[in-house]
């Protein structure tokens, strides 16, 4: 692997981490673990999931998920119902208590990627977003014809 390549990779992680870490800080005010937040943050952003749904989406064990769930559940975060399509399946729905939090997370990522993406050009930022775009579903496929 060229070293050019191994750079890039390092710098993505990088960045990924740092962004999880400054988002995991965040949580914590509220009183949440980053997997708490990333699970109300997937309900906001595509609506009621399977608890494995989610799990897929954020990368928690079944096991994990189930305790997210039951976490939030006792805060009013969410609710979890038997999903009318699979009986074995339960289904995360967030509650209007959960709204303000969601809210917050948004303002935190509108305001963490302004900061990331000082002194980028609109031009360069949307070509970012774009080649990150084709980056991630590049590995999606590859991960896809790994299984």
């Amino acid at each position: 692997m060229p070293s050019d390549d191994k750079s890039f990779l390092v710098l993505l992680n990088d960045a990924a981490r740092q962004i999880r870490s400054e988002f995991g800080k965040r949580a914590r005010d509220h009183k949440l673990s980053l997997l708490q937040w990333r699970t109300l943050g997937a309900l906001g952003r595509h609506g009621a999931m399977t608890q494995g749904a989610i799990g897929a989406k954020i990368e928690a064990s079944p096991m994990t998920m189930s305790d997210i769930v039951t976490r939030l559940e006792a805060l009013g975060y969410v609710t979890r119902d038997v999903d009318p399509n699979d009986s074995r399946a339960k289904l995360v729905t967030l509650t209007s208590a959960a709204g303000p939090i969601i809210d917050e997370m948004r303002a935190l990522a509108a305001d963490l990627t302004a900061r990331a993406l000082t002194g980028f050009s609109e031009d360069e930022r949307a070509l970012m977003t774009a080649l990150l775009t084709r980056l991630t579903g590049n590995l999606e496929t590859l991960s896809s014809s790994n299984d």
